[in-house]
């Protein structure tokens, strides 16, 4: 499959359950569960490369680039563990879920400085100040539930989910900057490099070992495999054909605006979770999907403007 954006709509289906099995998989444990999700997503993208591509033996000192170690386990060991702490920190999921969906957000704007864009006039730059401002100020309401003068904030759920966004965010926008028979070797060396530092993170959550049941296993084979795994596959390949069929990543990006409201009504349902039935609450969610769809189209809302100005 060569299209960009059907790449984008599969991971969009599979990422819809991301956070609700997040938050099963930090009801139980910090690390433990995560190397073994981990586990199956190396396995599946290792099957990928040398199965499927049948390019491994081949790439795999060709394409190495020293970045990957740098920036490989932002994607997954960084990213997996601030919202495994930030879901404990909020003992919830949903304050998590906005948090996360910074990381579109940061994508586009880490996009942008690693390109080195110039020539920006100034609707665009209007229009992405406005996308960064609304996003953060969905962060700063839900902090404050919906109160300015208060100051009961919960700073280390929103610190480790803010963490995570910007992680993922700088992830996605260097793989977006990789050829194509780079990319597949630096989710092999994400996930393999994630699965070893979590696992000397496991090391001080042995004592679990004997709770897990195969009902956590299921958990977190699905994570693995199809969330981490198949869907990191389609996510990255959306972006590198983006870029190399000249399709604006925002373009492709923007699809992405729908996940917090999907995550959030399925984590509502599955975990009974009532904060969407809260005002504030709300508001923020709109304020994330409208920042988010302003980042990600901020070519199409500069050019709408620029014409209507011009008539």
């Amino acid at each position: 499959m060569n299209n960009p954006k059907m790449l984008a709509l599969i991971t969009i289906i599979l990422w819809s359950f991301g956070m609700y099995l997040g938050r099963l998989i930090a009801i139980k444990s910090q690390f433990v569960l995560l190397a073994l999700s981990f586990f199956f997503s190396f396995i599946t993208i290792l099957f990928y490369k040398t199965l499927v591509l049948k390019d491994f033996s081949r790439s795999a000192f060709k394409s190495f680039k020293w970045m990957f170690l740098w920036i490989g386990p932002l994607g997954y060991f960084v990213y997996s563990v601030s919202l495994n702490q930030s879901s404990r920190q909020f003992n919830g999921i949903s304050e998590t879920t906005i948090l996360n969906y910074t990381w579109p957000i940061f994508t586009i704007l880490f996009t942008h400085m690693l390109a080195h864009k110039e020539g920006r006039n100034f609707w665009y730059r209007l229009v992405e100040a406005l996308g960064v401002f609304f996003g953060f100020w969905a962060v700063v309401n839900m902090a404050v539930k919906g109160n300015y003068s208060g100051l009961d904030v919960n700073i280390p759920g929103i610190l480790w989910g803010l963490i995570g966004g910007m992680s993922y965010g700088l992830y996605s926008a260097y793989s977006g900057t990789l050829k194509s028979d780079e990319q597949s070797l630096f989710l092999v060396i994400s996930t393999f490099s994630s699965l070893i530092l979590v696992s000397l993170c496991a090391l001080s959550e042995l004592n679990i070992l004997n709770t897990i049941t195969l009902a956590d296993v299921g958990v977190v084979c699905i994570s693995g495999f199809l969330l981490n795994g198949v869907g990191y596959i389609t996510w990255t390949s959306a972006n590198r054909l983006a870029r190399e069929k000249q399709i604006n990543i925002s373009s492709v990006a923007s699809l992405m605006f729908v996940l917090p409201v999907i995550s959030l009504l399925i984590s509502s349902v599955l975990l009974n979770e009532k904060l969407l039935l809260q005002p504030y609450f709300l508001i923020s969610l709109g304020l994330i999907v409208v920042s988010s769809f302003l980042c990600q189209k901020t070519d199409w809302f500069s050019e709408k403007i620029r014409g209507f100005l011009t008539h």
